[in-house]
């Protein structure tokens, strides 16, 4: 029945049509969305409604800085060096660390017991994002 009426299935469950009226993504409004329960990572360009594991996904909202969980940068050799001193076990890690400019997006998935480190082609000006799979989402500008 969806497919017949072009929406998506929590739209026809819930009764709430949703129409997107941005017409011009930025990736500098780039957003990111985390299923709580398989930990999929969405990114949008924008804002979005996505569901995962049955659920409809909150948009993340950058977390207040502090020491811990804000991504450490240095450029060599024309690269981000993107690295942070976090515990990576099962129960608490980093998942991703992305990288945005106005054109272009980067994205480095990670897994617990790694470290929590990657490299990112240098693009110029953007932000590196860190996600924390307990605390949240935390931006630094490059």
């Amino acid at each position: 029945m969806a497919k017949a009426l072009q929406v998506s299935i929590a739209e026809l469950l819930t009764g709430d049509v949703v129409k997107n009226e941005n017409t011009s993504g930025n990736m500098k409004k780039m957003s990111f969305y985390v299923c709580p329960i398989c930990a999929n990572v969405i990114q949008s360009v924008g804002e979005g409604a996505f569901c995962c594991c049955g659920i409809t996904l909150p948009r993340l909202e950058e977390e207040e800085k502090d020491d811990i969980h804000m991504p450490q940068v240095e450029v060599m050799d024309g690269e981000f060096h993107v690295f942070l001193e976090h515990e990576m076990t099962k129960e608490h890690y980093i998942s991703c660390f992305a990288y945005v400019t106005s054109n272009y997006a980067q994205f480095v998935k990670l897994y617990p017991e790694q470290n929590a480190e990657c490299r990112f082609t240098r693009r110029g000006h953007g932000a590196v994002y860190a996600y924390c799979n307990r605390h949240g989402l935390y931006k630094v500008l490059v």
